[in-house]
């Protein structure tokens, strides 16, 4: 798989339950308590990327309001000078929205994922924001037939 990072939503998956990649690490997992059902996010990272990720966060979004959850993390995301946030938004990112507006107002962060059908229903609501100054940064979307969702393919290039 010629990727660097590998974002996995709706997984089904449960906290025991382990994924074998080659050449990938899992670097975060979130929502995937209990029995298996269409909730959580796991992200893989490559094991030779460069540049390194130092940090990382999950969030939890029970209450489904991200303007809220992300004002939560605000300072960290601020102090970050190359940030990634991946993830399945629940926003539709088609045609741009509150969401996407907001993350750029707040705190100066665009959308790099394609504005294509990340679902099986049609919707656009996986996504990658940041802000990254010294990378290129590439995302694919993934055919999946394993979930409803579609994984997200990244890639990170020095410029």
């Amino acid at each position: 798989m010629n990727s660097h990072i590998v974002t996995l939503q709706e997984s089904w998956a449960v906290d025991n339950e382990s994924y074998n990649i080659p050449d990938f690490e899992e670097i975060s997992r979130n929502r995937l308590m209990g029995r298996p059902r269409a909730f959580g996010t796991i992200n893989f990272c490559k094991l030779n990327i460069e540049p390194r990720i130092t940090d990382r966060i999950e969030i939890e979004n029970g209450n489904s309001n991200n303007h809220e959850t992300l004002l939560e993390v605000k300072d960290y995301i601020d102090e970050s000078e190359n940030i990634l946030i991946l993830g399945d938004f629940n926003h539709e990112l088609k045609l741009g929205n509150q969401l996407e507006s907001f993350m750029f107002q707040s705190f100066g962060i665009r959308l790099f994922s394609p504005r294509e059908s990340t679902t099986n229903a049609r919707t656009v609501i996986d996504g990658v924001f940041g802000r990254v100054e010294d990378y290129n940064i590439e995302v694919f979307i993934y055919e999946s037939y394993s979930s409803h969702h579609k994984p997200l393919v990244v890639r990170v290039h020095e410029l």
